[in-house]
């Protein structure tokens, strides 16, 4: 699972490029807003179409903020089907960490964690 801001997909050769890649987001602001972000995501071992959902939580008390459900299909078991889930205007109340989290039914498939960070202004602006 690899969380980032752009996944491009070239239809030719099927080879997907992903973007801007990150875990954390420092902020000025609160709450953060991220307008968008992309989580992608391979997985195997699969057995036909299976109902995914992909949830971003408050590590602290597992409080969901946002989540996308999809459907997806595997034609065999060795079959590696990749997965791009995108959100738009993403909203993190407050400083912390936060998890995205796969499930497929009631069982957690994997989780990636996420860490916003509030700075100050100049903060940011000597680390330019």
């Amino acid at each position: 699972m690899i969380i980032c801001d752009m996944v491009i997909d070239d239809r030719i050769s099927g080879k997907k490029s992903l973007i801007g890649l990150f875990d954390a987001i420092a902020t000025t602001d609160l709450p953060c807003i991220v307008n968008e972000l992309h989580v992608f995501i391979a997985l195997t071992d699969g057995y036909g179409t299976v109902r995914l959902k992909l949830r971003c939580t408050r590590a602290s008390n597992d409080e969901e903020l946002f989540s996308t459900v999809q459907e997806v299909r595997f034609p065999d078991p060795l079959a590696v089907v990749e997965i791009n889930m995108g959100f738009c205007g993403c909203e993190f109340p407050e400083p912390g960490e936060y998890r995205f989290q796969l499930y497929a039914g009631n069982a957690l498939l994997c989780e990636r964690k996420f860490h916003v960070s509030l700075v100050e202004e100049c903060e940011l602006e000597t680390a330019e």
